[in-house]
């Protein structure tokens, strides 16, 4: 009787101690790969590249890639202060230097420095008149940078490269003659 009693107690606290605490699982992070280790939905600690050992049910671990993310986009159109349109492009490059923040930035990290890179270029270019745009668009590039490296930091990136790859201004259309 008591080996039943004893076999009983034994399960009942295997079945509580799996309840709590879960299995226990291995992951491996890759050299570029970064991450955050959550228990019971608190975040814990910062985890690197290597051999994790999680317990399944009460710990998770959330990863990102480091590697630099590239952005580049073409034609797009803004309009200027003297109602004139610019088509602009540009290419660039971030990575993450803060996990947390970027995890916790937007939805889906890797298109936060799109995002930020296309407003500041955005923003940056609808200050400006069509007079001598193109003649400054070093300026230009160095003011986009400008802005953009505050945000980025704030989200957890930081800018390695940017470059205006085209920018010109759009004549207004002429009145088409109806025959």
């Amino acid at each position: 009787m008591p080996l039943a009693i004893t076999a009983w107690i034994v399960l009942i606290a295997l079945l509580l101690v799996r309840s709590f605490f879960g299995w226990p699982s291995r992951f491996w992070l890759l050299e570029h790969q970064r991450g955050i280790l959550f228990r019971r939905g608190v975040p814990m600690r910062e985890v690197g590249a290597g051999r994790h050992t999680v317990w399944i049910g009460a710990e998770r671990i959330l990863f990102v890639d480091t590697r630099p993310i590239s952005v580049s986009f073409e034609n797009r159109a803004v309009t200027l202060t003297d109602s004139l349109t610019a088509v602009y492009g540009f290419s660039g490059s971030a990575e993450i230097c803060d996990v947390t923040k970027a995890l916790y930035s937007a939805a889906n990290y890797p298109e936060m420095p799109a995002f930020v890179l296309l407003c500041c270029a955005r923003l940056v270019l609808n200050r400006h008149d069509s007079v001598g745009l193109v003649a400054r668009q070093a300026a230009i590039t160095d003011e986009v940078v400008d802005l953009a490296n505050p945000r980025l930091a704030a989200a957890g990136f930081r800018l390695l490269t940017f470059r205006m790859t085209q920018l010109s201004v759009v004549g207004p259309a002429s009145p088409s003659k109806a025959n």
